[in-house]
């Protein structure tokens, strides 16, 4: 998952004083964004709104981020996600929507042999990543054969004054209660529901594996590995540990690049089909953490699987 400028055009046209808070109404949030100043043309600007008497405000928070290539295909925000996971109190949780995941993936593929269902097999990898014992895997997909599950699943696309765009995979057999789950954690927010379309082409679905061999391995190395295991894009992970690279390809050859790295002796942290944003959006480091608070909250929904988000 990446940020976004859509190519060539700025994401931002409107005014800073013209713009909504993103946040406004947020109790929980520590500081106030509204003594924050917006830039929507991803250039800083002295000019305040919302400002309450007083010293000026600060300069303004551009929504832009470092950059697409810089995030190597995977974001802050996937990074804060993937570390989540790894807690203790977050597992469980994990291996549910793993659970849910697999239940679609039979349904939509028509079979619960990943050898057949090339869907159900990159989920079932995906499962094993996030250290789902085998023996659930097998116990979900002798279940699912039996079950008559009527939930579907769909994307859900949110919007944000100052370019914030999320893809929303949930899983549900009710989609009126989960517009309603989901709302009941925006409604203070200024994230607003896109029906009929308009986000989902700004991503790139893309096979992504992060995975690295150890903490002495070079760029070099991994991109001649890239190239021969049939990835798009290698580059180093941005935030994780040293020797650590992400590896990106077509949905298609995600399974065979995925293999192909394991091959080679590297470890497998992180692999999935993931949407990325074709630019990333910028945040700094304060108003990541208040974003990675609203999308916590709406990863604890139940119906929600995945957030693809252009950071």
């Amino acid at each position: 998952m990446r940020p976004v400028v859509l190519a060539g055009v700025s994401v931002f046209t409107s005014p800073a004083d013209h713009l909504p808070s993103l946040f406004t109404g947020m109790s929980y949030l520590t500081q106030p964004l509204r003594r924050a100043t917006v830039a929507l043309t991803c250039r800083l600007s002295t000019q305040a709104w919302h400002c309450p008497p007083g010293p000026p405000c600060p300069p303004s928070v551009a929504w832009g981020y470092e950059g697409w290539r810089g995030m190597a295909g995977h974001s802050k925000w996937a990074n804060i996600r993937h570390t989540k996971a790894l807690k203790d109190d977050q597992k469980q949780r994990v291996i549910m929507k793993c659970i849910q995941m697999i239940k679609i993936a039979v349904k939509e593929g028509g079979s619960a042999d990943p050898k057949l269902n090339s869907k159900l097999a990159r989920v079932i990898e995906h499962a094993r990543s996030q250290n789902m014992p085998a023996s659930s895997i097998t116990s979900t997909l002798k279940q699912t054969q039996k079950s008559q599950d009527n939930a579907k699943s769909m994307i859900l696309e949110y919007k944000a004054p100052g370019g914030l765009l999320l893809l929303v995979e949930v899983l549900t057999d009710n989609v009126v209660r989960t517009r309603s789950s989901i709302q009941s954690v925006i409604k203070k927010t200024s994230i607003q529901e896109v029906k009929g379309g308009g986000i989902h082409h700004l991503f790139n679905e893309k096979g992504v594996v992060i995975a690295g061999k150890d903490k002495t391995t070079q760029l070099e190395e991994a991109l001649e590995l890239a190239i021969e295991v049939g990835a798009e894009e290698v580059e180093e992970e941005k935030g994780g540990e040293k020797g650590q690279f992400v590896f990106t390809c077509s949905p298609e050859a995600f399974l065979e690049v995925k293999k192909g790295v394991e091959e080679q002796g590297y470890s497998v942290s992180y692999a999935n089909i993931d949407y990325l944003p074709q630019t990333p959006l910028s945040l700094d480091n304060e108003d990541l953490e208040r974003v990675s608070a609203v999308l916590e909250k709406l990863d604890n929904v139940e119906d929600v699987m995945r957030i693809h988000v252009n950071l």
